[in-house]
């Protein structure tokens, strides 16, 4: 493993814990190690994925409050990678969960007694927090990566989904197993399930706030799209939205997402509630497609003006071939009052691209950018005055993908606008309820 990913703790105690990094840092990792295995034709073993959830996390939250939580994740995070080799990776995802990505040691690792013996570390401690001694339990789900399954980090839906069950079977367990890639995960049965949906009107929109770092003015939520499996679980979009792009199915969503949102502003209106700014994750097709457009235009006639809290997002990478297009487009949407959100920000993003040629009101950084500022002190100075040229053209910027308390105490130290992400709330299909 590269040297730069060792932490702090691992200095102190002379490497004998395992590594520990950001969620999406841990996604890029996996999918780099999936790809070798799969490309080695078998000679070299994928690694394994574990998922450790604090059991009872609700009821420990009523009790300790979400920082009691915070500190209790992070004591049991410290006594679960005493028990990993050095080689492993963890990482923190959500307020009660963490990752484990296990170096498979040449296909002679004990699995189930790694996942033994993180049970035993922790429902054998007593912690001591500031005003509380806290009795805990984790559950532990591992499961060897199936290389072939993408994207990767399905690989990661799968172990937790088990490891959840697990928990709410009464805790304190583990399982080793596989994982089982059904019917359900075959591109052609994700892709008649979404062209149905969409045909039908039945794709469910689940909501994820944003925090403001000032006095917000009104709510801002994302919507993202999910298809709803045959056992009754939502389908995250990270596993249909590839197929979509492959067959040429994102124009359609892109478009009933719009209505969707649309259709929630105007359910808004009709009520004493003020109405949300939101934001919809867009592919470039209607960029490439004029046509589509006018599609955009008639779904939103029928909001007035200022009900037109609509914040469409299109990834920066997509955009950057097509620039003088893109910069048409964008202009045409903001006459029509609706606003622009450019993601995928980093140093890579020439400056100018973004304040002289695409018209934004938003600039969403990657997630693994903004904790590289936190921790370059030559990349926060190229930062700051960027963001300080950001404002003064009148963008706003956001950081997303935030799963763990420090990370947001530390994101407030930054010159952002908005923050996003699992620990403040997970996406859920009620906040938007009318």
């Amino acid at each position: 493993m590269n040297d730069t990913l060792e932490t702090q703790a691992e200095k102190t105690s002379g490497g004998s814990m395992a590594m520990t990094m950001g969620a999406p840092k841990l996604i890029e990792q996996l999918e780099q190690r999936s790809r070798k295995a799969w490309q080695s034709g078998g000679s070299m073993f994928p690694p394994a994925l574990g998922w450790i959830v604090l059991d009872e996390s609700r009821q420990h939250r009523g009790e300790i409050g979400f920082s009691g939580v915070e500190q209790l994740m992070k004591a049991i995070h410290e006594r679960c990678r005493v028990q990993l080799d050095a080689s492993d990776i963890t990482a923190r995802f959500g307020l009660h969960a963490f990752a484990v990505m296990l170096d498979p040691a040449d296909g002679d690792r004990d699995y189930q007694r790694t996942a033994r013996d993180i049970v035993k570390a922790v429902s054998g401690s007593l912690f001591e927090l500031e005003k509380h001694s806290i009795a805990a339990t984790v559950s532990v789900a591992i499961r060897p990566v199936r290389e072939a399954l993408r994207p990767a980090e399905m690989n990661l839906v799968h172990v937790a989904a088990a490891c959840e069950t697990l928990s709410s079977k009464g805790g304190s367990k583990f399982d080793i197993g596989v994982i089982e890639m059904s019917d359900a995960d075959a591109p052609g049965v994700l892709l008649g399930q979404l062209t149905k949906a969409i045909r039908d009107d039945t794709l469910r929109v689940v909501s994820q706030p944003f925090m403001s770092t000032t006095n917000p003015a009104r709510e801002r939520y994302q919507l993202l799209p999910r298809l709803l499996a045959g056992d009754g679980s939502l389908i995250p979009a990270a596993r249909f939205i590839p197929v979509a792009a492959e067959r040429g199915l994102l124009p359609a969503l892109d478009l009933w997402m719009i209505g969707h949102a649309v259709d929630l502003l105007k359910a808004k209106s009709n009520t004493d509630q003020e109405s949300p700014q939101l934001f919809l994750s867009q592919s470039a097709a209607i960029i490439d497609d004029q046509g589509m457009l006018k599609q955009v235009r008639d779904r939103i006639r029928g909001l007035d003006q200022d009900q037109r809290l609509l914040v469409l997002e299109f990834g920066i990478q997509e955009l950057k071939p097509r620039i003088r297009e893109a910069s048409k487009v964008l202009a045409s949407l903001k006459k029509l009052g609706i606003r622009i959100s450019l993601s995928g920000i980093d140093e890579k993003v020439p400056d100018a691209v973004l304040l002289k040629h695409l018209p934004a009101d938003y600039l969403k950084m990657k997630a693994d950018f903004a904790r590289r500022v936190l921790e370059d002190d030559d990349l926060a100075a190229r930062y700051n005055a960027f963001a300080e040229q950001a404002r003064q053209a009148g963008r706003q910027l956001i950081v997303p993908m935030l799963e763990d308390a420090e990370s947001v105490s530390r994101i407030w130290q930054m010159n952002v606008d908005l923050i996003q992400g699992n620990f403040i709330q997970q996406p859920s299909d009620e906040a938007m309820e009318a």
